[in-house]
């Protein structure tokens, strides 16, 4: 399909999605040869209603002389609506002379996929009611014990002013995502947060190389947080300082290096989380198939006493890293997506899965249904947005947000709320 028919395509898309019905579509559009019977099933493969519907606009981008036999296959079906709206006037693409008498159109119960609501996440943790870091919840799989009173610490870097506004603008809904991961971490109980804001990239490296090496034995987990503007390079992605120094420049190879075994000695065998919400290139992801709003953008568990827990440790272990954009193929970044008034998908996704599920799933689990949800949300650009995360020798974890052992005694956080 040639570019001036895709952009009257994406011009309307938001009512397309609400309107179009599609699936009547389908003899119309396999019998004038457009697409056949194997592609139609590869596009409706998956439960997604709003995720097959998209694929299908987007499969159509890719097939040649296909605007005019979709627009009979419309009108055959009776959608003359949508052709009007499609070949409105001054639009120069072809219309079809001859149009059936206009029936009500079948508004699907698709939810519309650009968020316009300005009302940013009201985080709220549910608590746990049993550990669930236990043989019994994790058959055959190793996992952490999360139930120290100390339960983590966290380090939280978010740069959003930058030096060089023109390069680097200001990041617009920064703030909330502070606010959010503040509000989950202190709701979930037993996390001591360390927060810097707008640092050079020296002065960051300086923080992220002390808080590796500062771990302390009563702390179950560390967790990191870094957010600023990013890019790729050499098949590496890089954390811009507020500064733009070359030489101080932080790729995450170079980040993760500072919690490897060796490295960061006092956390070792404790789970490292390390969250990554930073551009990762320089494209947009556009859905297709396989004023704008929206920026761009305790430790061991118990062991047999003749099994050793120090020697034959891996260098890189017990370590999950988590991006907000994916790499493909490490080769191609792309770019992550920021609301002014909600802001980042990632990290507001992040502290609503976290505040509603970390109290039954595991982290690995949660960070699954953050992609999830990443799936199902459009930009009003019409760009997507794909999570990636690294698991490197990590075990089962769950937080146990509420709760907490003291001498045995099986006590809750928070027990005058």
């Amino acid at each position: 399909m040639n570019k001036e028919c895709k952009d009257v395509i994406l011009k309307h898309f938001v009512k397309l999605m609400a309107n179009c019905n599609i699936h009547i579509l389908k003899n119309h559009l396999i019998n004038k040869g457009i697409f056949k019977e194997k592609e139609w099933g590869d596009i409706f493969e998956t439960d997604d209603a709003r995720h097959n519907k998209r694929m299908f606009f987007f499969s159509l981008f890719k097939k040649n002389n296909a605007w005019v036999p979709f627009l009979d296959a419309l009108q055959e079906s009776h959608q003359a609506t949508i052709v009007n709206l499609l070949c409105r006037k001054g639009t120069t693409v072809f219309k079809s002379d001859s149009e059936p008498p206009e029936p009500e159109l079948l508004l699907s119960n698709l939810e519309i996929s650009v968020n316009n609501t300005t009302t940013p996440l009201q985080v709220q943790v549910i608590h746990s009611k049993q550990l669930f870091d236990t043989e019994e919840k994790n058959k055959k799989i190793s996992f952490y014990s999360s139930r120290s009173k100390k339960r983590g610490r966290v380090l939280i870097i978010n740069n959003y002013k930058f030096n060089n506004n023109n390069k680097f603008p200001y990041r617009n809904g920064a703030l909330v995502d502070d606010a959010n991961l503040k509000a989950l971490f202190e709701q979930m109980g037993g996390w001591d947060l360390d927060c810097y804001h707008n640092k050079t990239a020296l002065e960051m490296i300086m923080l992220i190389q002390k808080f590796a090496g500062e771990g302390k034995p009563d702390y179950d987990i560390c967790c990191m947080i870094i957010m600023s503007h990013g890019g790729e390079m050499n098949n590496d992605t890089y954390i811009y300082g507020i500064d733009e120094e070359q030489q101080y420049e932080l790729s995450i190879t170079k980040i993760t290096k500072f919690f490897t075994n060796e490295n960061s000695k006092s956390w070792r065998g404790k789970p490292k989380m390390l969250f990554f919400p930073i551009c990762r290139g320089a494209d947009n992801q556009l859905p297709i198939k396989h004023e704008y709003r929206t920026e761009t953008d305790s430790a061991f568990k118990n062991v047999p006493a003749n099994t050793p827990t120090v020697a034959n440790l891996r260098a890189e272990e017990d370590m999950l890293v988590g991006f907000s954009t994916a790499m493909v193929f490490d080769v191609l970044g792309y770019k992550a997506h920021r609301d002014p008034y909600l802001g980042s998908w990632y990290i507001e996704l992040l502290c609503q899965e976290f505040m509603n599920h970390a109290h039954e799933y595991s982290v690995t689990e949660i960070l699954q249904l953050i992609d999830q949800g990443l799936r199902r949300r459009l930009s009003d650009r019409l760009t997507m947005q794909t999570a990636e995360f690294r698991n490197l020798g990590f075990k089962n974890l769950y937080l146990n947000p509420g709760l907490y052992m003291e001498n045995g005694v099986l006590k809750h956080f928070h027990s005058d709320l």
